[in-house]
């Protein structure tokens, strides 16, 4: 039987959380200006709640030193939620330079924009390199 670490219990209250908050996004969709963008973010809060919840159980398997089990955690679930975030925040808005797809026919201001194209970079670089270093965490279960 795996045990639950403090940080995996952690993890998984923040991934339920987060996939929680995707759940009244998606009733909410409607309501906002681009719901094609509403759309990515329900989903992007869903899946990445998933995701961290799933690194909370799986969380005992981890061989990090303290400092890069922290950042894995912790720099996992803070990207996943900046993108959710900066895509929620274009959704309101109308942002559509960061996801030009999703946000093709809308606009927003300049500070708008850069807030949402910085929020989806950042949170996509952080969740990127944390989740490369919980894989190498993950290794040794391997031998």
């Amino acid at each position: 039987m795996m045990e639950i670490t403090q940080i995996g219990a952690q993890l998984i209250v923040i991934g339920i959380a987060l996939f929680l908050v995707g759940l009244i996004q998606g009733a909410l969709i409607p309501a906002v200006k681009n719901s094609r963008m509403a759309l990515s973010g329900h989903l992007t809060a869903v899946q990445c709640g998933m995701a961290v919840a799933l690194f909370g159980v799986i969380w005992s398997l981890v061989e990090l030193s303290f400092f890069l089990e922290l950042f894995a955690a912790f720099g996992s679930a803070f990207g996943f939620i900046l993108i959710w975030l900066g895509i929620t925040i274009a959704s309101v808005k109308g942002a559509s330079k960061a996801l030009p797809i999703a946000g093709a026919g809308f606009s927003a201001n300049f500070t708008t924009e850069m807030t949402v194209k910085v929020m989806v970079r950042f949170g996509s670089l952080l969740s990127l390199i944390a989740c490369t270093v919980l894989v190498f965490g993950l290794l040794p279960v391997l031998e």
